[in-house]
């Protein structure tokens, strides 16, 4: 292919070059202050000086690389988008600050090395959208609650899936509360329905000696459950039957098994387990005397 040494030209004049260019002459330097066009535009750009502006048609590549490794159009025939095609390597973005303004999309996966910082807009919101209609959303509710929010869709939820799941927190997870109702490592809400439960197959207590000190058996522990009155009620939100004890009662007698308010006053609720270890202990006590009983009888 021929070379063309440095030379100013007309705009009309550029015009024909860049189109011989574009028909597989090259150019090896040019220098204009007009406006270039043509179907195509090959090299690296390190010979285009001079240019403050260069209009480019629509549906034309501007490429880069020495194999056309690259290349920017805007594809008015196709979706009506300026398409960024990177070599097979990718593309690289570097700067202070790269602004996003509209919806990032595509069909291969997107793949960020750095920091990704969605700013809160006036209603406090933003994130990532999902779903062809935005149906889940990964948002940052600033005005708000101040809580990154993970949004699933209202029909089958959110999937987490992995080897493991880690979550960190220094006030614990609440469902179906939030803020200041949070109060234990996890936190349900407290309603008479279902959503106030939980199920499984079983719930494991720590509980090896390995853990513990100063183990002893329990001392009179009918005394004990003899100050505590096993009650039936009705929930207060849903008017549903249920049974139980009252928890300011118990933490009369057995406080520690009592998770009080902030006020030390108020009770929040009580774990029921911990009433076992003093039935099996009244119940073995008892079956002592009815043997020792029996015995007398028998003689």
């Amino acid at each position: 292919m021929s070379k063309r040494k440095l030379r100013h030209l007309s705009v009309s004049d550029l015009r024909n070059e860049v189109n011989r260019a574009a028909r597989g002459n090259v150019i090896t330097q040019l220098s204009a202050s007009g406006n270039i066009s043509g179907s195509a535009f090959y090299g690296d750009g390190s010979n285009l000086s001079g240019i403050l502006t260069m209009p480019i048609h629509d549906d034309v590549k501007l490429f880069f690389g020495t194999q056309n490794d690259a290349f920017i159009e805007y594809n008015e025939d196709g979706d009506d988008f300026l398409v960024i095609s990177g070599s097979q390597n990718g593309i690289v973005l570097s700067g202070s600050t790269i602004q996003i303004d509209g919806t990032l999309q595509g069909a291969s996966p997107l793949r960020i090395g750095g920091e990704v910082q969605f700013v809160s807009d006036a209603q406090g919101a933003s994130g990532l959208n999902f779903g062809p209609n935005n149906e889940s959303n990964i948002g940052y509710k600033g005005t708000t609650t101040g809580a990154l929010v993970l949004s699933g869709s209202s029909v089958n939820g959110v999937a987490v899936s992995g080897s493991a799941l880690v979550v960190k927190t220094t006030n614990g997870i609440g469902v179906g509360v939030e803020g200041d109702g949070i109060t234990h490592g996890i936190t349900l809400a407290n309603t008479g329905d279902d959503k106030g439960k939980m199920k499984a197959n079983a719930f494991i207590v720590y509980s090896s000696q390995r853990y513990k000190n100063d183990i002893q058996i329990l001392n009179k522990p009918m005394d004990v459950l003899n100050k505590i009155n096993g009650v039936s009620f009705k929930w207060k939100d849903t008017g549903k039957q249920d049974y139980g004890f009252i928890a300011e009662d118990v933490g009369q007698v057995l406080p520690d098994i009592v998770s009080w308010e902030k006020n030390n006053i108020d009770a929040q609720g009580m774990d029921y387990q911990k009433i076992i270890s003093f039935l099996v202990e009244a119940v073995k006590n008892q079956q002592k005397e009815i043997d020792q009983l029996k015995q007398k009888l028998e003689e």
